[in-house]
């Protein structure tokens, strides 16, 4: 037999008092929540960059890009010049200056034997211009704007807009980036002398919204021409950008913006 007070019901006072609980207690869950969610996009991202660097640095798993392919880092073709990709750990290159080595050989244990990584995707199509990925900007971000009259430094990224190629993106669905400095002797000079020691990995980090182009890769490396020992790259305060160096440690004391302060 139910008890007198089951019987009585739910009072509309009881129901007024839990109704309001429930709204404190939203109030409080949903910004947490929200962080919380921010921090392990983050937190992703990061994990990502970490195996993209053990796809091409190698690993437990193998020697990676580039270890097989005798030092390059991955792009389209072994010229200097060429722009970075990272959709080449994903598929090999197939230009005709890497020749033997677009396929792996057992026996000299040299060549690509990818793919390095599972899960590419392909690159939205209205990614804003602010990413930068061939240094078409005015001035371009990876100049040193203290000193462009006698050093410049250029940086050679991944070529995204315009490939068709899927690309490996981070956790806010915007593609990671390969950045690799380039020195030039002075700001007119032709040509530039590829940094390889320095390159690096970058995501734009999670921006000012969630469509592509609501965030910008504006880190600058910037050469310390009074610096007496090595490294002499070092980087700006990159703001929530992500950044990973694949071969040297971050040279930017402060380092990224924790994912909890994001």
């Amino acid at each position: 037999m139910m008890s007198k007070f089951f019987e009585k019901g739910i009072t509309l006072l009881e129901l007024t008092i839990v109704l309001l609980i429930l709204v404190a207690l939203a109030g409080v869950t949903i910004p947490y929540v929200a962080g919380t969610g921010q921090m392990a996009m983050c937190q992703a991202t990061d994990a990502s960059m970490q195996a993209i660097k053990r796809a091409i640095m190698g690993g437990p798993s193998g020697p990676g890009f580039y270890g097989d392919m005798l030092g390059y880092y991955p792009k389209k073709t072994k010229s200097l010049t060429a722009d970075f990709n990272l959709h080449y750990l994903l598929s090999k290159p197939t230009d005709t200056s890497w020749g033997s080595m677009a396929t792996y050989n057992p026996k000299t244990a040299v060549g690509w034997r990818g793919p390095y990584l599972q899960g590419g995707r392909m690159s939205p199509s209205n990614l804003d211009a602010s990413f930068d990925k061939d240094n078409s900007l005015t001035p371009p971000k990876a100049f040193d704007p203290t000193d462009a009259a006698t050093f410049s430094l250029k940086v050679h990224d991944s070529v995204i807009a315009t490939t068709n190629h899927p690309q490996i993106m981070d956790a806010w669905n915007r593609p990671i980036i390969l950045q690799v400095p380039c020195e030039k002797a002075t700001a007119s000079a032709a040509t530039c002398t590829p940094k390889p020691d320095y390159a690096r990995l970058v995501s734009a980090g999670p921006g000012s919204g969630i469509n592509p182009g609501d965030a910008s890769i504006n880190t600058l490396i910037v050469y310390t021409k009074s610096a007496a020992t090595p490294p002499p790259w070092s980087a700006s305060d990159r703001g929530d950008d992500r950044v990973l160096y694949l071969k040297q440690p971050d040279p930017y004391p402060k380092g990224n913006t924790p994912c909890n302060q994001l």
